[in-house]
C-alpha cells in the first residue's frame, strides 16, 4: 500500500528550512528587442514599432526591505503591460476585475481582495549577493506572467538562483494564441533575455549553468527554447502543452500538429534531464484519438509524475496561496519542493532530489506511469438528411440533431438539410432531433445503419410550453435582472466552428407574472470573418440545468463581423410572460459565410454565483462552465 503525504510534507519543510540562504530579491525591466518588428507599418518613433520585452527577476540577496511585495504588486504589472501592448483599449481596472475571476473560478468567493493582499517573501530592489547564479528561465502559461507561480520562483531565488521570468504575449497586438508564429515571439523574448543580462552584467550569472521551467502553454516554448539552446541542463514542465491529447478541441489540435511537424521540438535529439509533473483530469472527458508525448520521446533518463487528484489550475501558486483546498496546498507545495530538488541536482548545485522522488512518487495519489490511450476505432458513420413540417411538408431551419448527451451535434440549415458525422464506437446509442414548437424524434443509430444513411424526418407542431396569462391593467415597475457585466477582460464564448454550441445563466424571477420587454448582452471579443445567427431560448429550470423550450417562436440574433459591444433585442412582439425562474441562453445555429481557424467569439463574464452554463453541440448535455456568469440579462416590467 502506497503511503500517505506525511513524509513528503516533512521532508518538504526540513528541505525549505535549511536550503533559504537568502532573501528573494526582484526587479523589473522594460526593454526592447530592435531586431524584431512588433506592430507593422509603423515608424521608427512610434513606441510599439520595435518588440517590448519586460523581464520579471527574482534574484538571491542577503538584504531585505522593511516590507515584502503583496500580490498585488506583481499581479499589477500585467495591467501596465496591457496598456503597454496593445494601445486601442483602456485597460484600467483590470487587476482588480481580474482576481475576482481568478477567486471566482477557484470557487472561493467573490472577493478578488484577498488575493491581491496576500503577502509574498519577496523584496523589491534589494542588493544581490556578488557571487554567480546559476539561471533558470521561467516560461509562463497562456497570456500569464511570473505572479501565476511567483512561490516557486523566489524560493529559487532563496536557494542561490537568479529566475527570469518571460511572458507569454503573442504578436502585436499582445492576444496570445496556440499558433507557431505566436509561440515562438516567446521563445525569441527568451533568447533576447538572456543576451541581454550576458552583455549587461546587471547581476553575476552563469549562464552555462541554465535551466527551464515551462508552465502550460509555457511548456512548449520551454520545449522549443531547449532544442534551441544546448547550454539547457534541467527542463521542469508544469502540465505543460508539449504533451498533448488530440480530439477535444479541433482548433487546439491542429495549431499543436503544425509545431509537431516541424523540427522545433526533436525530443529524440535531447541530452537534457527532464521533469514532467502532469494533472490527472485531462482525460476525464474525453478520450483522445492520438498523443504526442514529449516524455516519451526523450531516450535520455528522465522523470515523469502524474497527480490523479489535481486539475491544471494546482500547477500554478493561485488555489494554493488561497488555501483553496488542503489538497491544493499540499500538492503545489509537492510540485515546489521537486522543481527545486531537481534543478539543483540537473545543476549540479547538490541531490536530494532522489530521496524527495521516491517518497512523492509512492504517495496515494501519484503515478509514474503516463496516460495510455485505449485503441478505439476510427470508423465513422456518414449521416445526411432533410427535416420537414409534417403538416405542411415545409423545410425546418435551426433544428437540433445529435448523439443524445455526447458532443457530436449539428443544426439544420436554411433548407431544412444536414450532415454529421458519427464514429462507429456510438452505434448503440440515440440520435435526437429537436426544434422549438416541434415535438422531438428519437432514432436508434444502429437503427439508420441498417437502412439508407441519406433520410428524411419529419417533425409534429407541439403545444406551447408558454401558460396563457391575463395581465390586469397596473403601474408596472421596470427591472434589468441577470448578469449586467460589460467586462472588456473577461470573457468567454465560441471558437470558430462550434455550431449547435450553447451557453446561458440562471435568471431569477422575483415577481409573478413578469412581463419581458428586451435581452441584453455584451461582445467584449470577436474576430469572426461571417455573420453569425445566433437563437435566444428560454428554459424552465430542473435540478439547476435547463429544462423545457419556453419559448414557442425561433427568436434570432444577428452578429455582423467584428461586431463588439452592447447588443439589445427587443422582445416585445414576442409577448413573454414568465412566472418562474429561467435559463437563458445563446445557441449559434448558422454561420453566413466561412470563419477561418483561431476566430472566436467572447461574451463578457461577471460575478454570478449561478455560474455560466455550456453545451458544446445540438444534443450533448449542458455543464458547469464557469464559476462566473456570462453577461445575460433580461429588461422586464411586473
Amino acid at each position: 500500500m502506497k503511503k500517505t503525504s506525511l513524509i513528503a510534507s516533512i521532508l518538504f519543510l526540513i528541505q525549505l528550512a535549511f536550503s533559504q540562504n537568502y532573501n528573494a530579491g526582484f526587479k523589473s525591466l522594460q526593454l526592447k528587442d530592435s531586431t524584431r518588428i512588433y506592430k507593422p507599418n509603423t515608424k521608427v518613433t512610434d513606441s510599439l514599432h520595435y518588440r517590448p520585452v519586460d523581464l520579471d527577476i527574482w534574484y538571491p540577496s542577503k538584504e531585505k526591505n522593511e516590507k515584502p511585495l503583496i500580490f498585488k504588486d506583481l499581479f499589477s504589472l500585467f495591467e501596465k503591460r496591457a496598456v503597454t501592448y496593445q494601445d486601442n483599449d483602456d485597460f484600467s481596472g483590470m487587476t482588480e476585475e481580474l482576481a475576482q475571476f481568478y477567486v471566482a473560478e477557484l470557487g472561493a468567493g467573490t472577493d478578488g481582495k484577498k488575493l491581491l493582499d496576500v503577502k509574498t517573501s519577496t523584496y523589491l530592489n534589494p542588493k544581490p549577493i556578488d557571487v554567480k547564479h546559476p539561471v533558470v528561465i521561467y516560461m509562463a502559461g497562456f497570456n500569464g506572467m511570473g505572479f501565476e507561480n511567483y512561490k516557486i520562483l523566489e524560493t529559487l531565488a532563496q536557494n542561490g538562483y537568479l529566475v527570469v521570468s518571460i511572458w507569454s504575449v503573442g504578436r502585436y497586438p499582445g492576444n496570445m494564441t496556440n499558433k507557431m508564429e505566436d509561440m515562438m515571439e516567446q521563445v525569441y523574448d527568451a533568447e533576447f533575455a538572456i543576451n541581454y543580462l550576458t552583455n549587461n552584467k546587471l547581476v553575476n550569472t552563469d549562464f552555462k549553468n541554465l535551466g527551464l521551467i515551462g508552465c502550460s502553454w509555457g511548456g512548449m516554448s520551454a520545449a522549443v527554447f531547449a532544442k534551441r539552446n544546448s547550454q539547457v541542463k534541467g527542463f521542469v514542465s508544469l502540465d505543460g502543452t508539449e504533451t498533448h491529447y488530440f480530439g477535444e478541441n479541433e482548433e487546439d489540435d491542429g495549431y499543436l500538429q503544425e509545431i509537431y511537424d516541424t523540427n522545433l521540438l526533436l525530443p529524440t535529439k535531447q541530452n537534457l534531464d527532464y521533469l514532467y509533473l502532469e494533472s490527472g483530469d485531462k482525460l476525464d472527458e474525453f478520450t483522445p484519438e492520438k498523443e504526442f508525448h514529449y516524455y516519451k520521446q526523450l531516450e535520455t533518463k528522465n522523470y515523469y509524475l502524474r497527480f490523479a487528484n489535481s486539475q491544471h489550475a494546482d500547477f500554478t501558486s493561485i488555489p494554493s496561496i488561497l488555501k483553496f483546498t488542503k489538497s491544493a496546498v499540499k500538492i503545489h507545495n509537492e510540485i515546489q519542493s521537486l522543481t527545486l530538488a531537481f534543478l539543483n541536482k540537473s545543476l549540479n548545485q547538490q541531490n536530494n532530489f532522489d530521496i524527495l522522488w521516491k517518497d512523492i512518487s509512492s504517495l496515494d495519489y501519484t503515478k509514474i506511469q503516463p496516460f495510455e490511450i485505449a485503441e478505439t476505432s476510427e470508423l465513422t458513420i456518414d449521416f445526411s438528411g432533410s427535416i420537414l413540417d409534417r403538416q405542411t411538408n415545409q423545410p425546418l431551419p435551426y433544428v437540433n440533431i445529435g448523439v443524445l448527451n455526447q458532443d457530436i451535434g449539428t443544426v439544420s440549415d436554411l433548407n431544412g438539410k444536414f450532415s454529421l458525422q458519427i464514429r462507429e464506437e456510438f452505434k448503440n446509442d440515440t440520435i435526437r432531433i429537436s426544434s422549438i414548437g416541434f415535438k422531438p424524434v428519437e432514432v436508434l443509430i444502429r437503427n439508420i445503419i441498417q437502412k439508407e444513411k441519406s433520410v428524411t424526418y419529419k417533425l409534429e407542431e407541439a403545444v406551447s410550453e408558454l401558460d396563457e396569462m391575463v395581465i390586469t391593467a397596473k403601474s408596472f415597475k421596470k427591472r434589468t435582472l441577470g448578469n449586467k457585466s460589460k467586462s472588456k477582460f473577461v470573457s468567454t464564448g465560441f471558437s470558430y466552428d462550434q455550431l449547435g454550441a450553447e451557453m446561458g445563466v440562471k435568471i431569477n424571477i422575483r415577481k409573478n407574472p413578469t412581463l419581458v420587454d428586451a435581452f441584453n448582452f455584451n461582445i467584449s471579443y470577436n474576430r469572426l470573418s461571417a455573420k453569425s445567427i445566433f437563437r435566444l431560448n428560454f428554459y424552465s429550470v430542473k435540478n439547476r440545468k435547463p429544462d423545457i423550450n419556453l419559448l414557442k417562436d425561433n427568436i434570432l440574433v444577428t452578429i455582423e463581423p467584428k461586431q463588439t459591444g452592447n447588443v439589445t433585442i427587443d422582445l416585445k412582439p414576442y409577448d413573454i410572460v414568465l412566472k418562474d425562474d429561467i435559463i437563458v441562453t445563446l445557441e449559434w445555429v448558422e454561420s453566413k459565410g466561412e470563419n477561418n481557424k483561431g476566430e472566436a467569439i467572447f461574451f463578457s463574464l461577471g460575478i454570478l454565483n449561478s455560474g455560466t452554463l455550456y453545451k458544446k453541440s445540438s444534443q450533448s448535455k449542458f455543464k458547469k462552465h464557469s464559476s462566473m456568469g456570462v453577461g445575460f440579462n433580461i429588461d422586464v416590467r411586473h
